[in-house]
């Protein structure tokens, strides 16, 4: 067999049944006139939807853009206004804050204080007068307090709250902290306390002379302090705030202060249980305070209302002139095809390779009607092409496999048979002519692939008549794996093998030897290896036996070119020999679990 002409003959084979089957599938379930009309009905709407989709596809992904960059812009710009409103709020607080340490810090160093607070005589009326200076008439927004570490002595601005009575708290809360800070320090107020409800956050300095503690100034700053700046800062827009510590503790909400304290910042189900996507959150921490605001607007979205209803009747009307241009075109394109599948069915429907399109554009359907007269011609070409390869290939199959049977072992066992018969040995002729039979039965038989097990059992009765003849000097060894038995192989693979370490290995010495013969599976492959101990060949002749079609070693090549064939690249003979010393030919066979057809 030559390689080239049996890969030509499956590439061409392939590409004139792969043509077929597509003029096949252009009539796919058919089963009567009837469906030839549904069949044209239904490609025109196919095509019809196609071309609709081809221009309102773009027209819809435009608008989708427009629409998606109007709410981007929208969001932005409402995002925009909402961080700036957050961080507006913060720094106002933070100037409230920054205001009264800047206004307390003269009293707490001055003599006045100073001498109060260690319990010597003050003037106790000019400090309220101080104090009440620093509230400006605010005295119900927040409260100040000095207070004595002792606990002795308290000037205050309101009712002193428990947690600032000395000196039981004086390790306690704010004041703590105070004690052990250098400057102000300033924390939220516990909401669940009955004398801090208004209390929004508050903040305390410890007073010292050198290393003394003599009292600390707090100060309270109240809801009311904080709403009309906030409402201030706002100026009439919408939007809960919420004004949270470093440890998200509520600190105040200004749309229901029922919810402060230890609790989410906004619920998921507010508003009546609108959709969260109409709100958007914004959120701004201050660096000096560490107070967190935090601002939930409502979307307003009436003018991506305005917007979406003039895209929505853009693209109706846009609708309406696609619809009619694709109409037309879909009718133009339709019927040149609609001839063209006619002649494809033709082909189909009674193998008639004769047929040819009248071509009467010279567009692309034009082209592609030409290209179809050529592909049917050549296709024409390629069949008639290909079975008359397949009758030289199956003539060349023939020939390798009657060659396997040599002319000289057909003399030596027929040989072989007559010295028997002479000598008595009736036995041994009758056997020997039965295995001679079952051989050559084997050999022209037209199954091309066997079982291992099979080609094990022709094997075995090939050697039988060898080892008759060498008369016990021939010693054969075969084990090969039982999981094999069920593969496939083509037919007389491993008997040139195993003729070849005998007639140029073991014949010609006296002494007679052994042949080895293994099986096994390698992943997607049989591995069969046959290995003698007779005389052994050169490198140079173990490459030309592969490389070249010669009398000497023709079941070698004969068998390499049926495993790559019948295989891939990974398949056919690998020899290991050493002269002197013996030959190890590797066989590499595709793994078949069914025998392949290539008809």
């Amino acid at each position: 067999m030559n390689l080239s002409v049996f890969f030509l003959y499956n590439l061409n084979i392939k590409e004139g049944l792969d043509f077929v089957g597509c003029l096949r599938s252009v009539s796919c379930g058919r089963r009567g006139g009837t469906v030839i009309d549904h069949y044209r009905i239904s490609y025109q709407k196919r095509l019809l939807t196609y071309l609709l989709f081809g221009g309102l596809v773009p027209l819809l992904l435009a608008s989708v853009m427009i629409l998606y960059a109007a709410d981007r812009v929208y969001e932005n710009t409402q995002a925009k206004g909402g961080r700036a409103e957050v961080q507006r709020i913060s720094r106002e607080i933070d100037n409230l804050v920054a205001s009264y340490q800047r206004l307390m810090n003269p009293l707490a160093v001055r003599g006045e204080t100073i001498s109060f607070l260690r319990g010597e005589r003050a003037d106790v009326e000019h400090i309220y007068g101080d104090l009440y200076a620093i509230l400006a008439g605010r005295s119900g927004e927040t409260a100040i307090y000095l207070l004595s570490a002792d606990g002795e002595r308290i000037i205050a601005t309101d009712d002193l709250p428990h947690d600032y009575r000395l000196p039981e708290n004086l390790e306690w809360g704010l004041i703590r902290r105070a004690a052990r800070a250098q400057s102000w320090v300033i924390s939220s107020a516990d909401r669940y306390a009955a004398d801090r409800t208004e209390t929004v956050f508050s903040m305390a300095c410890a007073i010292r002379q050198g290393e003394e503690l003599l009292g600390f100034a707090v100060i309270d700053v109240r809801r009311e302090a904080l709403v009309p700046l906030i409402q201030r800062v706002q100026d009439g827009n919408e939007g809960q705030i919420i004004l949270t510590d470093r440890y998200n503790y509520v600190m105040m909400d200004m749309l229901d202060h029922h919810r402060e304290g230890f609790s989410s910042v906004f619920s998921p189900a507010e508003e009546g249980g609108v959709s969260e996507s109409v709100f958007r959150d914004y959120a701004y921490a201050s660096a000096d305070t560490g107070f967190a605001v935090h601002l939930r607007q409502r979307l307003d979205s009436a003018p991506l209302d305005y917007l979406f209803r003039l895209v929505v009747m853009v693209d109706a009307v846009a609708l309406c002139m696609t619809a009619y241009l694709a109409y037309r075109l879909s009718r133009h394109l339709w019927r040149p095809l609609h001839s063209l599948a006619m002649a494809m069915r033709q082909v189909r429907r009674n193998d008639d390779f004769s047929v040819q399109v009248d071509v009467q554009r010279s567009d692309e359907i034009g082209e592609l009607a030409l290209t179809f007269n050529n592909l049917v011609t050549h296709i024409r070409t390629l069949l008639a092409e290909n079975r008359e390869r397949e009758r030289t290939l199956r003539i060349a199959q023939v020939k390798s496999l009657t060659e396997m049977i040599r002319p000289h072992f057909m003399y030596n066992t027929l040989n072989l048979i007559k010295w028997s018969a002479k000598l008595g040995d009736h036995e041994g002729a009758a056997d020997t002519a039965v295995q001679l039979g079952k051989l050559l039965r084997a050999s022209v038989s037209m199954k091309d692939f066997v079982t291992v097990a099979d080609e094990l059992s022709l094997l075995r009765t090939y050697l039988k008549i060898q080892q008759r003849r060498f008369e016990g000097r021939l010693k054969i060894k075969v084990r090969v794996d039982t999981s094999l038995y069920g593969c496939y192989v083509p037919k007389l693979i491993l008997q040139p093998l195993v003729e070849n370490a005998i007639q140029h290995g073991i014949e010609m010495a006296e002494r007679g030897g052994h042949i080895a013969i293994t099986g096994a599976r390698v992943g997607d492959h049989l591995i069969f290896r046959v290995k003698d101990d007779g005389q052994g060949i050169s490198e140079d002749r173990q490459r030309e036996v592969l490389a070249q079609r010669n009398d000497n070693h023709f079941g070698l090549y004969n068998v390499h070119m049926r495993a790559v064939l019948n295989g891939d690249e990974a398949c056919g003979i690998t020899l290991h020999s050493t002269e002197g010393k013996g030959t190890e030919a590797i066989l590499t066979l595709k793994h078949w679990e069914e025998a392949p057809h290539y008809d």
